[in-house]
C-alpha cells in the first residue's frame, strides 16, 4: 500500500477517534449536569413542601395550646399539605407527618393552657410535635443529596 494513503487513512482515523471522544465526553457531561439539576430541583420542591408543612403545623400547634377546635376548616391547609407530602415523601417522613397531624388534633381536644403552663411546657422541652418530622425530613434530604451527587459522579449509572 502506498505510504501516503496509509498516512491519510491514519490521520482520518485519528481525527475520527478524537472527534468521537469529544462527542462522548460532551454527552456524558450533559447527562451528569441534567441528573444533578433534576436532583437539585427535586430537593428544592421537597424542601419547600416540608417548609410549608412545618410553618402550618407550627401555627396550629401553638393555636391548639390556647384554643379548642371551633372551626375544623382550620385544618384544611395542613391536611392539604400532608396529601402533597404523600405524593413525594419517603415512608419515614410521611409517618412522622401523620403523627404530627394527630398530635395537633389531639392538642385541640386538650384543655386550654395558661401562659405559665405553656412556658413551663416549653422550658421542660415537652412540647415539640415537629421534632420527629424535622429529623425525618433532614435525613431524607441528606440522603437524596448524597445519592444525587454519587449518581451524577457515576454518570447516572444504575438510575
Amino acid at each position: 500500500m502506498d505510504s501516503a494513503l496509509v498516512t491519510a487513512i491514519a490521520a482520518g482515523l485519528g481525527s475520527m477517534a478524537g472527534a468521537s471522544a469529544t462527542i462522548v465526553t460532551t454527552l456524558l457531561t450533559q447527562r451528569t449536569q441534567m441528573i444533578r439539576a433534576n436532583a437539585e430541583w427535586q430537593l428544592g420542591v421537597r424542601e419547600s413542601l416540608y417548609g410549608e408543612f412545618i410553618t402550618e403545623a407550627s401555627r396550629l400547634s401553638v393555636d391548639a395550646l390556647v384554643h379548642s377546635l371551633d372551626h375544623p376548616e382550620q385544618l384544611v391547609a395542613l391536611y392539604g399539605i400532608l396529601s402533597r407530602i404523600r405524593l413525594v415523601a419517603g415512608a419515614d417522613v410521611l409517618k412522622s407527618a401523620e403523627v404530627c397531624c394527630r398530635r395537633i388534633v389531639e392538642g385541640f381536644r386538650q384543655p386550654n393552657m395558661t401562659s405559665d403552663q405553656i412556658r413551663k411546657t416549653f422550658d421542660a422541652n415537652e412540647f415539640d410535635p415537629l421534632k420527629e418530622f424535622s429529623a425525618a425530613c433532614r435525613g431524607e434530604l441528606l440522603a437524596m443529596s448524597s445519592n444525587a451527587t454519587s449518581s451524577a459522579a457515576r454518570g447516572g449509572a444504575n438510575d
